[in-house]
């Protein structure tokens, strides 16, 4: 299956036990019987999972009489599972793969008109949040359902018993989101 991945290169098999021990706590890190290598030698159950997300382009448009309007382009993210939500920091680089559908993630919002009070959220508490009297309008110019690759799997020894979820591009720890995929407490109802 055709679909539209967050990010260029995806880190490899070879660099993940690395990424598994950063994003392990202090505490274990400390402790003399783990090292990457115990990581890389106890690695179980790894799969590489394509998460949903709707990234939102919109236009945020400003008037400030006597002066032309300002207008600032924003990209919003909606995760598709959990509901969370947010602004961009930059605008990632997406480009086409060819996908198993067994390893996509079905995600709980499906559909271009349920983003709508996931968007208009973000609008209101986020970005609205920094214009003191008048609030900017804002225009959605695109919306498209995007994955990101994460690796899951377990870690299990003697020392560490641990479940990891790696982003495929950074190599960053995608915990905190992996916490609420489980409980769905961003959702809008």
């Amino acid at each position: 299956m055709k679909i539209k991945r967050i990010g260029n290169e995806i880190l490899g098999m070879d660099e993940l036990h690395h990424a598994i021990y950063k994003s392990m706590g202090l505490k274990t890190r400390f402790d003399w019987n783990i090292d990457a290598r115990h990581i890389k030698e106890n690695i179980r159950d790894v799969e590489l999972k394509y998460h949903p997300f709707w990234m939102v382009k919109t236009l945020l448009v400003a008037a400030r009489p006597p002066f032309p309007p300002r207008k600032l382009p924003r990209m919003l993210f909606i995760d598709a599972v959990s509901g969370y939500r947010g602004l961009f920091s930059h605008v990632p680089p997406v480009s086409e793969s060819d996908i198993e559908t067994e390893n996509l993630v079905q995600p709980v919002i499906k559909d271009e008109t349920e983003t709508d009070r996931y968007i208009k959220d973000v609008q209101e508490k986020q970005i609205n949040r920094s214009y003191i009297l008048k609030k900017p309008e804002h225009e959605v110019l695109e919306k498209e359902l995007v994955y990101l690759p994460i690796w899951t799997g377990t870690v299990q020894s003697d020392f560490v018993n641990i479940t990891f979820h790696i982003n495929a591009n950074t190599g960053e720890s995608e915990k905190f989101l992996a916490d609420r995929w489980q409980n769905g407490k961003d959702l809008l109802t």
